[in-house]
């Protein structure tokens, strides 16, 4: 069979054609840009559903294969050999930004020779992808990275084809205040990506993808913002954009010309920890020896004799920043006589952070000593303290303004800039602030140690004035920020900036109903349009945005909250953690939830007003107890809600979204006949229509009648065609994608015609990557999981074992840190459907379109027995989650496999499950 390639028109040549866009000139309309190269069956396939099809989604499937052609033609060693100066190979090879990594004070590094060698062989090993440095905070991570970097410039970069780095305490180093979407972000328009999706997985994974095919350096500074800090997840990342990217290049196989990530952290990232031996390995970056701590003591200007000076290096913890600010210290407050440092208090133990007591104890010094009697110099660094990233030149400017700020120096107001240019170069010299910007010349920066103790000191000994410095700032950034109607993440930054600012001044209810609800979430009618976590797939900034409502991230509101701003601040938190998959996290919010809906609505005794609440909050509790394999929990609290809805008539219009989530729990928990009575004569409503639909769908996937299935899908794409968001037209596109995939296995079953059989699974190929796609743009993990196993057998039923295994992979990266046990049961029966599927070289839909021909290939006995033990260790898997969490749904299935196991059926002979 030959396929022939035909160009289609992405929107119409003529008026009454598909996608027809009155909009464009002839001349666009014959452009190569409104053309896109198609097989004849998908160029028909493509004017059956202007929905599924829109104009948006073929410009992106051009988009993503010439930029993969692209890739591919610079990955030819004859291309990139003979490219002309002025060539894209050229212009990659040398695009180099890593100007938003940290300036750092140092005219010679001493004492990191070997983690400097370290550095030189991951970047020429070819088994390397990531390496980690990890130390406490000022143990000069970042100043060896400057280093490195300073002697790969000198040699061109040893063949590296981009540079990028990039620092996340540059966006907030407090532990709530940073999100890797403004890095996604960047490295997506710096590596030219168009993204149509919002998913920061989905973004994730086509930068690393990108980054992969050629010779990249990328510099990841300061992780620690992004990562847990605590118990068993010490380490983990809250960020899953960032996990995504890093387990991605970390399981990239090794080959020539790889790239290589650089990862500065005061905690190894667990998430990468599988690859630690391997292509991943971490560099603890250790104490400075006594000899090195002393020559960097002589370099910055402090005399005395070796014994002395060596003594103060150990005296100080060989902590780099520490020893840098002593140097200091000494040079202006003692003439430099290393003697006089028993000035300085005692250490006080924090065995934690060992070093960063001893630069407290410089600092507390320089304030006592030398700060006290500079009253502007101490306000400028007080300023600094406000901030928990770079501070912005017009930030300072309004701090400055008039009238002054109770509690600063009221002379700040009248300094002009020669005198606050002066202030500003005293305490670079002293090293309290970092070496200039050349980009931002008046933005103000110092060491995240530093920046924070004078913040703190500041709150404590004036709060007043520290929460009046916080509300002018909130002010500037509320009044000063023009964002218009269709803004990206970048635009907004001085409102997210706003809100950590107008939290710090007591102001919570304000930064949310003037900037978070307002401006943010956006307001429409009486809902929220989500502006930034729909349009923009913002989950991580939303998150840290919403922790500064929070003493303690997210089961400690704030106390002034009024009960409507906290109600709305804890669903948002609920459903940015749902996104996310942090389910266990979303089970403490939920219970803060509780003490909040039930005694506001008073449901036991209130009409049904007040019930409305109760009933969705019971629903969204389910939901994520499902999710969590607590399935007896989850069915409790969605009886419950039942049993609420039945109280009154009123409440009709939720007893569909009710019932459907009912059913759904007693469907997981193998109730499959109660769950049917439940359904009885219930239809579709706009807020439960996924929901239903989907236990509809499988209930009738169970009864096997393949006509009955077709038909409701058809019924089903008739009723979402109007339905404008990714999660539903992709959930469309899944049920669709399974119907096909059921009529094509039942027609390979009865021998039906080759064209028949094809035409349903070409259907279902293009359904069920729309479905993937779709969910990666909606952001929510857990959907986008249940669309790659869908897609996984699939695969697998094609011959297509690699894609299986991926798709499959992606399920474990996202469900594995969440928790979501069902999930993980799925994915390990599913991997031991694909064990014996290889086993038996068993493909049944094989061979019947261009994407997978080849034939499955026969495997030798001692292979078959390691596939069919690996087979058994995912059922023992599968069996464990069904029987701890009453999983029973899968119980017919297990059967079935365990009888393979046991050599009494062949996996040929099983029923098809799709």
């Amino acid at each position: 069979m030959i396929n022939i390639g035909v160009g289609a028109h992405i929107t119409a040549a003529a008026p009454g054609g598909k996608r027809y866009a009155k909009s464009l000139t002839s001349e666009e309309r014959r452009s190569p840009n409104n053309c896109i190269w198609l097989c004849q069956n998908c160029a028909k396939l493509i004017d059956s559903d202007e929905t599924a099809f829109s104009t948006e989604r073929l410009h992106d499937w051009k988009m993503r294969r010439e930029v993969r052609q692209s890739e591919l033609i610079l990955a030819l060693p004859d291309s990139r050999s003979s490219a002309p100066r002025n060539s894209t190979a050229v212009e990659a090879r040398q695009l180099v930004d890593y100007r938003r990594l940290p300036e750092t004070f140092y005219q010679r590094l001493v004492g990191r020779d070997s983690e400097l060698n370290c550095l030189d062989e991951a970047w020429s090993d070819t088994r390397v992808n990531i390496i980690s440095l990890v130390a406490e905070g000022g143990a000069g991570k970042s100043a060896l990275i400057n280093e490195w970097l300073t002697r790969l410039q000198a040699d061109d970069y040893r063949g590296a084809q981009l540079v990028l780095g990039w620092s996340f305490y540059s966006q907030g180093s407090k532990e709530r205040a940073s999100s890797a979407d403004p890095f996604l972000n960047w490295a997506a328009e710096k590596l030219g990506i168009e993204l149509k999706v919002s998913s920061t997985t989905a973004k994730a994974d086509a930068i690393a993808d990108a980054l992969t095919q050629r010779r990249a350096l990328v510099l990841l500074d300061g992780v620690e913002p992004l990562q847990h800090g605590i118990d068993t997840q010490l380490g983990q990342l809250k960020d899953f954009g960032l996990r995504a990217f890093l387990r991605r290049v970390a399981a990239t196989p090794s080959r020539a010309g790889h790239g290589l990530v650089v990862v500065t952290s005061r905690l190894a990232v667990k998430d990468i920890a599988t690859w630690q031996a391997g292509s991943s390995p971490v560099l603890r970056v250790t104490r400075l020896s006594d000899a090195a701590g002393g020559m960097l003591l002589r370099e910055n200007g402090v005399w005395g004799t070796d014994k002395d000076i060596e003594g103060a290096a150990h005296d100080f913890g060989g902590h780099p920043l520490a020893l840098s600010l002593l140097a200091s210290y000494v040079k202006e407050t003692q003439a430099g006589d290393v003697r006089r440092r028993d000035r300085i208090r005692n250490l006080l133990a924090d065995p934690n952070n060992p070093g960063h007591d001893h630069a407290r104890r410089v600092m507390e010094s320089y304030e006592r000593e030398w700060l006290a009697s500079r009253p502007l110099d101490l306000a400028v660094m007080q300023m600094v303290g406000l901030f928990d990233r770079p501070a912005a030149d017009d930030c300072l400017r309004a701090l400055r303004a008039s009238p002054p700020i109770t509690g600063l120096p009221a002379a700040m107001v009248e300094v002009g800039d020669d005198e606050w240019n002066r202030s500003v170069a005293r305490l670079r010299e002293v090293r309290l602030l970092a070496p200039p910007d050349t980009d931002a010349p008046g933005t103000l920066d110092a060491h995240p140690l530093v920046r924070d103790w004078f913040g703190e000191q500041f709150k404590q000994t004036n709060q007043p004035a520290w929460e009046a410095a916080h509300g002018r700032l909130y002010e500037h950034l509320r009044d000063t920020t023009k964002e218009g109607e269709t803004p990206s993440l970048e635009q907004l930054t001085p409102l997210y900036q706003a809100i950590v600012h107008g939290c710090r001044a007591g102001r919570h209810n304000e930064a949310w109903n003037e900037v978070f609800a307002a401006r943010l979430k956006r307001v429409v009618g009486t809902r929220f349009e989500n502006y930034t976590t729909r349009t923009l797939g913002a989950i991580g900034s939303e998150l840290a945005a919403l922790s500064n409502f929070f003493v303690k991230p997210y089961d400690h509101p704030v106390a002034s909250l009024g009960s409507a701003e906290l109600k709305q601040i804890m669903i948002s938190v609920g459903e940015c953690l749902s996104a996310q998959g942090r389910y266990s996290e979303v089970i403490f919010t939920m219970g803060v939830l509780d003490k909040i809906v039930e005694p506001a609505t008073g449901w036991r005794y209130a009409g049904s007003g007040s019930i409305r609440p109760h009933i969705a909050h019971l629903r969204r509790i389910s939901a994520v107890q499902l999710t969590l394999g607590l399935i007896a929990h989850a069915t409790a609290n969605a009886a419950r809600s039942v049993e609420l809805v039945s109280r009154s008539s009123t409440l009709a219009g939720l007893a569909v979204g009710a019932r459907a989530s009912f059913a759904r729990a007693l469907y997981m928990s193998g109730q499959r006949e109660k769950a049917k009575t439940v359904m009885l004569d219930i239809k579709p409503s706009s807020s439960s229509y996924r929901a239903l639909s989907n236990i509809q769908f499988d209930l009738l996937i169970d009864e096997g009648n393949t006509t009955l299935v077709h038909e409701f899908a058809v019924r089903h794409e008739e009723s979402a065609k109007f339905q404008a968001a990714p999660l539903l037209i992709g959930h469309n596109s899944l049920i669709l994608g399974r119907s096909h995939f059921l009529l094509a296995m039942e027609k390979v079953i009865k021998r039906r015609s080759f064209s028949d059989i094809r035409d349903h699974i070409q259907v279902t190929f293009l359904r069920l990557d729309d479905a993937v796609e779709r969910f990666r743009s909606s952001g929510v993990l857990d959907v986008i999981a249940i669309g790659l196993l869908a897609r996984a057998r699939f695969r697998r039923n094609l011959g297509d074992w690699a894609g299986a295994a991926l798709d499959l992979n992606e399920v474990e990266e996202i469900a594995e840190p969440a928790l979501m046990r069902l999930l993980l049961c799925d994915m390990a029966i599913e991997r031991a459907r694909l064990d014996f599927a290889r086993r038996e070289a068993f493909a049944p839909l094989n061979g019947f379109i261009s994407y997978c021909k080849s034939k499955p290939a026969q495997l030798d006995e001692s292979e078959r027995q390691r596939l069919q033990a690996e087979a058994a260790v995912h059922l023992a898997s599968a069996a464990d989650t069904i029987a701890t969490h009453g999983y029973h749904r899968r119980d017919e299935e297990l059967a079935e496999l365990q009888s393979v196991i046991r050599g009494q059926r062949t996996f040929a002979s099983l029923s098809a499950r799709v």
